[in-house]
C-alpha cells in the first residue's frame, strides 16, 4: 500500500518506512507529523483518488532531522555595464521517517515522544572551597629562586684605524718594483702603456687606488690593465680609450689614478677610500 501526498507545494510518493526530504516542517526531532493532503491512496488492487484530497486517509510520520539543502549560486552580468550580482541559497529542509498510512478517519498520535531528562549539571559550588584552598596553598608556598645568570665576558671594542693602516706600504712598494724588475726582465717599456694579456708575474691590487672597487678593477683586468706601473704610465689618449672602454668616462681624471698609482710604488700608501 502507498499514497501520493503534497507538502510544501511538492507532490510525494510514500509507503510506510520511507524517508522523504520535503520542504520544512515546523517540529523538533521525534515528533509526529500528520499529511492531511492525501491525493492516492493505493491499497492491493484498489485505487482511491482525491477531489482534491480522499477523505479519511491521513499519513503519519515522524520527524528525523532540520537540515539545509545544497548552496545554490545565482549570478547575474549585465554585459558592457559595469553590472554584476551574486547570491547564494541554502533551502531549510525537514527529513520525515514514514511510519503508517492511516485509512477510515483515523488519527495519528501527534504528540511528542518522551524526551531523554537531560543530566542534572554537577555543583560547582561544593568545589569552589577546595580550589580556593589549593589556590592559597600555592600561593603561600615560597618560590625558588633563581640562579643568577652567569655573565659573559664582553669582548673587547675594537679600536677603530684608518682603513690605510692595515696595509704594508713598504711592502706595497716593495711588489710594485719586483713587477717592475720582471716587466725590464721581459723587455717591456714601462714608461709607455701598454696592454698585457696576462700579469707580469703577481698582479697589483688595483683596488687600493680610491675609486676602484672589485668591479671596476675586473674591467681594468679585462682591459689589460693589471699594474701600478701601467696606470702611472698612462697617457690622455690612452686614459680616453680606455674609459670609453670600460664606461668609466671621468673617473680617472675625477679619483687621479695616474698620481695614485706614482704614489703606491714610491711607498706612500693608499689614500683613504671616499
Amino acid at each position: 500500500m502507498f499514497a501520493v501526498i503534497k507538502t510544501g507545494g511538492k507532490q510525494y510518493r510514500v509507503a510506510a518506512g520511507d524517508t522523504i526530504t520535503v520542504e520544512k516542517l515546523a517540529g523538533d526531532p521525534g515528533e509526529v507529523i500528520a499529511f492531511e493532503q492525501v491525493l492516492m491512496l493505493v491499497n492491493d488492487a484498489a485505487t482511491e483518488i482525491g477531489a482534491p484530497s480522499v477523505p479519511g486517509v491521513t499519513v503519519a510520520g515522524e520527524l528525523v532531522e532540520q537540515t539545509r539543502g545544497a548552496k545554490v549560486i545565482a549570478f547575474k552580468k549585465r554585459r558592457r555595464k559595469n553590472s554584476r550580482r551574486k547570491r547564494g541559497h541554502r533551502q531549510d529542509l525537514t527529513i520525515v521517517r514514514i511510519t503508517e498510512i492511516l485509512t477510515g478517519g483515523a488519527r495519528p498520535d501527534v504528540k511528542a515522544r518522551a524526551k531523554q531528562p537531560a543530566a542534572a549539571p554537577q555543583d560547582s559550588k561544593a568545589e569552589e572551597p577546595a580550589a580556593e584552598l589549593r589556590k592559597h596553598e600555592e600561593a603561600s608556598k615560597p618560590k625558588p629562586k633563581k640562579a643568577p645568570a652567569e655573565t659573559k665576558p664582553q669582548p673587547e671594542a675594537k679600536s677603530e684605524t684608518p682603513s690605510t693602516a692595515d696595509h704594508d706600504h713598504s711592502g706595497i712598494a716593495a711588489r710594485g718594483a719586483a713587477s717592475i724588475e720582471a716587466a725590464k726582465a721581459k723587455g717591456i717599456d714601462i714608461g709607455t702603456f701598454r696592454k698585457l694579456e696576462q700579469p707580469v708575474g703577481e698582479a697589483d691590487d688595483l683596488k687600493l687606488i680610491s675609486g676602484v672597487g672589485p668591479a671596476i678593477e675586473k674591467k681594468m683586468n679585462g682591459a689589460g690593465i693589471w699594474h701600478y706601473w701601467q696606470v702611472k704610465a698612462l697617457s690622455e689618449d690612452d686614459i680616453a680609450k680606455i674609459e670609453q672602454e670600460v664606461g668609466l668616462k671621468g673617473r680617472a681624471h675625477r679619483d687621479e689614478w695616474v698620481e695614485q698609482a706614482a704614489d703606491l710604488l714610491a711607498g706612500k700608501g693608499p689614500r683613504h677610500k671616499a
